[in-house]
């Protein structure tokens, strides 16, 4: 069995389309064909039906449970792939959101410099995001913030950072920056605007919104942090965020909210993934410098 044949199956299965399975791959609809001939013959079962009146195609029974099994094996080869190549290299790896990273990086790294020739930095800008990377081992260690303080997964270590309340900001000409503390009963006809749904802030916002009877007609949803700020520099909305995401803007005024919520920043290792010893001893030496720089900034 040729084992891109499960590749040009898994985007099969996905798209439910020949012609789409092959422009993915810059191929011809006929080598989609062919290949899914071979792996009928080799599993020895039809794996799709097709209704040629409509050209679409359905797994069958078989053919689902080749779509499930695929994923898994094609997941466990590219991770193999990833560990002979960090073996090779020596490579390691520490995901990171650029917002908090931004923030707490410069005094980690400093702590880190023996792994700096082959550390490499994966960023990504959703916390849910970089949680499931480190749930589903595409890397072992982040930086991530989240709504919890504390995440009960046993394959999970995780280690506090920081815990930063977030606060209400607009423009210095918008009705309520004569104010220096808020409280929600006086947001209730505020716009606002916030991150879109996927991050750790909608979900923040959202919950604090209808626990206060917030006009949810009145939200607007972005998925970049700078339209965000760009949006309340406006006057035409305010935002409910951490001050992490609002750095060097002069043109935004902060002002405290009673009974804020609360945004928890914590390392996050995988300690069941099966990483290098490399990775192993990267993840081991970051849990110490964290635990001993950030110690006394958590509850």
């Amino acid at each position: 069995m040729k084992l891109q044949d499960l590749y040009y199956f898994r985007q099969l299965a996905e798209t439910r389309s020949f012609t789409e399975a092959a422009e993915a791959f810059y191929i011809s609809q006929p080598s989609i064909s062919i290949a899914l001939k071979r792996l009928e013959d080799e599993f020895n079962t039809r794996l799709i039906s097709r209704d040629r009146s409509s050209k679409s195609v359905q797994l069958t029974e078989t053919g689902e449970l080749l779509y499930k099994r695929s994923q898994e094996i094609i997941d466990l080869i590219d991770k193999t792939k990833k560990d002979l190549h960090d073996m090779e290299t020596r490579e390691v790896h520490l995901g990171f959101l650029p917002t908090i990273g931004g923030h707490f990086l410069p005094s980690i790294m400093p702590h880190l410099s023996d792994y700096l020739p082959s550390l490499k930095l994966v960023e990504e800008e959703s916390s849910d995001m970089m949680y499931d990377m480190v749930k589903t081992n595409q890397i072992s260690s982040a930086i991530v913030g989240s709504d919890v303080p504390e995440f009960k997964e046993k394959w999970l270590t995780q280690i506090p950072i920081a815990v930063r309340e977030m606060h209400v900001w607009v423009a210095p000409h918008h009705p309520l920056a004569k104010y220096k503390r808020l409280n929600a009963r006086m947001l209730k006809e505020t716009s606002f605007v916030t991150l879109a749904k996927g991050y750790t802030h909608q979900r923040m916002f959202d919950k604090w919104a209808k626990a206060n009877a917030i006009d949810q007609s009145r939200v607007q949803f972005t998925n970049e942090i700078q339209t965000a700020n760009s949006m309340i520099a406006s006057g035409m909305s305010a935002g409910l965020m951490i001050d992490l995401l609002v750095r060097d803007r002069a043109d935004l005024v902060k002002l405290e909210l009673t009974h804020a919520p609360k945004f928890y920043i914590s390392l996050l290792v995988n300690t069941s993934s099966e990483v290098t010893s490399d990775q192993k001893a990267f993840n081991d030496k970051l849990i110490k410098v964290i635990k001993e720089l950030f110690s006394g900034e958590t509850p």
